[in-house]
């Protein structure tokens, strides 16, 4: 018999007519290493909650059929047992969080499990050296970089040595050199382990490379993947470039932010170190670097949001350090890296209104606009729903509408494509492009070297804190091959690189 048997299960959310899985079928033997993709909003988070026991607490019964792991069923077991079998990182890593230190955060599981001091700091190490995060033992969370805190997450829960352990895009904010070496250690100690390992996960190039069983969740089925199905998969991940001609770059001289030896520190950490760019009207920028080098940190400060410890940012016409966050926020659209960050209102309508309301702006046509946007992305049958009940990847693109329905002359997107699919990812980068077009400027923070190539004109690269490259794209591909830094590079680049 299969060590985990999902039977015909099927759930609905409360409040919510419409189920969110519909009789799904799949089994799966001990020492599995599963991937399972689909589209946004698909269930695949929901599926994994419902595989660690977290969807069986209500009191309410909001399922029928079966989920069995090992000889347990996931449904008629306390939640501190399940958790003892199952260990479920979640999309968004700070929901997890139950304390206020990293060595606290890994600790807690085990502490609970009430094992000896001893082991508890021997596994706490064995477990930030997997994710390679030793460096990070002694940091407070609030500190921690989004990347940082999906290591943690991580750890916490593989310190537990669990019987199947599912992760929830786990390196939806990690770079892809942490991507790599997560996803190789994962499939190593499933090796060793017998560990059951799941992963739900749009970006799946450096996946595939481990020959995983390969799964797609659609129309409520989970549908096992052919090898032909996967060569078509593996294409539809790579970005087509002959769909995207980039135009020789060549930068407008009207300069709207400008940032001159910017450096800044927080507690006793030196984040950025002596920072100069300036950005031109209509350029799409990609900022890129490892977890940790200050890149959310550079676009808080261009923002108003950080202020520096010396050295100058001006933004368009205002004097430096003289401008509040609330001034800039008419010119200036702001994304957060957590979507959850920048939920204010009760319903989906008004958040996605919420910024033109408070600046004065809505008007006729910008309701129209935003009704359009709803339409587009699938999100009009949600506009009474409260925010918090869309999927990760929902949220995002709300998060998005919500910044730019007022048309600010700059973007700064902190990871826009947490929780997207390729064709969600596709096409936001597409109408980032278009938008600069107009005279418009994006700064985006991202992981995704194939998609930098195909859309962005510019590449910044933060590395500890020191901006290292500030380059046309082709260029600043070329500088990162002789760096070394052939995680960040493309594929086809890599592969030219190695030749």
């Amino acid at each position: 018999m299969a060590f985990l048997n999902i039977c015909d299960f099927s759930y609905s959310y409360p409040g919510f007519q419409n189920l969110a899985l519909e009789k799904i079928n799949l089994s799966l033997n001990q020492g599995d290493f599963v991937v399972i993709t689909g589209k946004s909003g698909c269930g695949k988070s929901t599926l994994g909650k419902a595989l660690a026991g977290f969807l069986f607490q209500e009191d309410e019964r909001n399922f029928s059929g079966k989920i069995i792991i090992g000889n347990s069923d996931m449904a008629e077991i306390p939640l501190y047992e399940a958790y003892e079998k199952v260990a479920y990182v979640q999309q968004n890593p700070e929901d997890q969080f139950c304390t206020l230190s990293v060595i606290d955060e890994i600790a807690f599981g085990l502490e609970n499990l009430c094992l000896n001091p001893q082991i508890i700091h021997k596994k706490i190490d064995q477990a930030l050296g997997i994710v390679n995060g030793s460096h990070l033992k002694d940091r407070k969370l609030s500190t921690l970089s989004g990347g940082e805190k999906q290591k943690v997450a991580i750890a916490s829960l593989l310190a537990l040595s669990p019987d199947v352990l599912i992760l929830d895009e786990p390196t939806s904010n990690l770079d892809p050199a942490s991507t790599r070496t997560i996803f190789t250690t994962l499939h190593q100690i499933r090796n060793i382990q017998g560990l059951t390992v799941i992963i739900f996960e749009h970006k799946l190039s450096q996946l595939l490379e481990l020959n995983p069983i390969l799964y797609e969740l659609k129309e409520n089925m989970i549908v096992p993947l052919k090898q032909q199905q996967v060569s078509v998969l593996r294409n539809s991940n790579k970005i087509n470039h002959c769909n995207e001609i980039q135009d020789e770059y060549q930068p407008s001289t009207e300069i709207l932010i400008n940032l001159n030896n910017v450096n800044i520190t927080l507690g006793n950490k030196h984040i950025l170190k002596n920072i100069r760019f300036s950005l031109h009207q209509g350029e799409f920028i990609a900022l890129m670097g490892a977890n940790g080098s200050g890149k959310s940190t550079l676009l808080l400060t261009i923002m108003g949001l950080l202020h520096q410890d010396s050295g100058s940012c001006v933004k368009f016409a205002y004097p430096n350090n003289q401008v509040s966050p609330s001034q800039l926020a008419k010119d200036i659209g702001f994304i957060f890296q957590n979507p959850d960050q920048q939920i204010f209102t009760q319903t989906v309508w008004d958040e996605i209104t919420f910024t033109c309301r408070n600046l004065g702006l809505f008007s006729d046509q910008t309701q129209v606009e935003a009704e359009q946007w709803l339409l587009k992305l699938g999100l009009e049958d949600r506009k009474d729903d409260h925010p918090q009940r869309l999927s990760y990847g929902e949220k995002r693109r709300v998060n998005l509408i919500s910044a730019i329905l007022h048309k600010p002359r700059v973007l700064l997107i902190d990871e826009m494509l947490v929780g997207q699919d390729s064709q969600n990812a596709e096409f936001w980068m597409k109408f980032m492009k278009d938008y600069t077009k107009f005279g418009n400027s994006v700064i985006l923070v991202n992981h995704h070297p194939d998609l930098t190539q195909a859309f962005c004109s510019r590449m910044l690269f933060l590395s500890d804190g020191e901006l290292i490259i500030d380059s046309p794209i082709p260029l600043a591909f070329k500088q990162l091959s002789e760096m070394g830094f052939n995680s960040f590079l493309p594929q086809p680049i890599l592969v030219e690189a190695h030749a």
